[in-house]
């Protein structure tokens, strides 16, 4: 929210104010990286890779957050929760209280049969599936992510790992994707999740430089079924990926 005042004949719109939701107050790291699914998987893999120590917030927010240590150099870790509209909240508050950079670390799935399960993802940018970055932006704004950044990410991941670079559709409803939106959509997007474009779009508006590195966790047109349905670290390929997508946004965030 911007609280506006008017001085002379301007329009002041700079204080950015948070009474209407109760934003907390807490020490933010620079860089962030923002984890948007798995509380019970992903998230506590990287607090013990990392020595993760909790930031205690009161009842008023579902976020969880932590500060990372990575050889000497801090970093902040926010689990906003899968969707849109957790996503923004979770950006805005830590834009409030100092992030400057920020990396999107989650799982997709895969809708060309060149991306295999267990690839890691360079995000580019996202088509705007979803409804909460239009409360940011109008509807013809691209929803990119920051090239210099994106390219961080994806040469660094490839000294690691299988990386591909494109751009991801970001849905509201993951239950109700189906083989129209791939037909629609086919060699325009490698990939369907749920918060990149909202990312990418509130960034711009709050000023953070934003990336995103996915790992693929399943994909609808390989033709093995194993491929097709998710299933998290039980899979030794999504786990070998989420290592190498861990330690890549580590170095670039801290370098």
């Amino acid at each position: 929210m911007y609280a506006c005042s008017m001085m002379g004949n301007e329009l002041e719109t700079n204080q950015r104010t948070f009474d209407h939701a109760s934003n907390p107050d807490f020490q933010c790291c620079e860089n962030v990286i923002l984890l948007p699914f798995g509380r019970r998987s992903y998230l506590p893999a990287i607090v013990e890779a990392c020595n993760g120590e909790p930031i205690e917030l009161d009842e008023t927010t579902d976020r969880e957050l932590y500060t990372l240590h990575n050889g000497g150099r801090d970093l902040t870790l926010v689990y906003s929760g899968m969707g849109g509209p957790a996503c923004a909240n979770a950006l805005e508050m830590v834009r409030s209280n100092g992030a400057r950079r920020v990396v999107v670390f989650g799982a997709c799935g895969g809708i060309v049969p060149t991306l295999n399960v267990g690839t890691l993802v360079a995000a580019t940018g996202a088509v705007r599936g979803e409804g909460t970055s239009s409360w940011y932006a109008p509807p013809e704004f691209p929803a990119s992510f920051d090239p210099r950044l994106t390219v961080a990410l994806a040469d660094a991941a490839g000294r690691r790992h299988e990386v591909l670079s494109g751009v991801v559709f970001t849905t509201d409803a993951g239950y109700r994707q189906g083989p129209s939106l791939y037909e629609t959509y086919r060699d325009l997007v490698i990939a369907i999740e749920c918060e990149c474009a909202t990312a990418a779009v509130v960034s711009a508006r709050l000023g953070l430089t934003a990336g995103a590195l996915l790992f693929c966790t399943d994909n609808v047109t390989l033709p093995k079924t194993s491929d097709q349905h998710y299933r998290g670290f039980a899979d030794s390929r999504v786990r070998a990926a989420f290592d190498a997508g861990l330690a890549t946004c580590l170095e670039v965030l801290t370098d």
